[in-house]
């Protein structure tokens, strides 16, 4: 069984360079993980910004297409009132 106290443990003691090597493992996975946090925000953030972005141009479509059905009806009704203006004619 080790028997462990304190500074029992030297730079070339086995528990000593395992520990060290766990600390240094949790240290870059610390590291990943704030970094991935880090671009997760952003990614969310970024796509929130899409989203608002798509809604404001199917606004925008929308309203555009319905000027286009209002002209499209006008025309309409201006092109039966001549074909019924020439039919009328002798």
């Amino acid at each position: 069984m080790l028997d462990l106290k304190f500074g029992q443990c030297d730079s070339l003691n086995p528990c000593f360079l395992a520990f060290q090597s766990v600390q240094d493992t949790l240290t870059v996975m610390l590291e990943i993980e704030r970094q991935q946090s880090r671009l997760l925000r952003e990614h969310s953030e970024r796509l929130v910004k899409v989203e608002e972005e798509i809604a404001e141009h199917r606004r925008a479509s929308a309203k555009y297409l319905q000027r286009t059905d209002q002209n499209l009806a006008e025309i309409t009704d201006k092109l039966n009132g001549l074909i019924g203006y020439g039919q009328k004619r002798p």
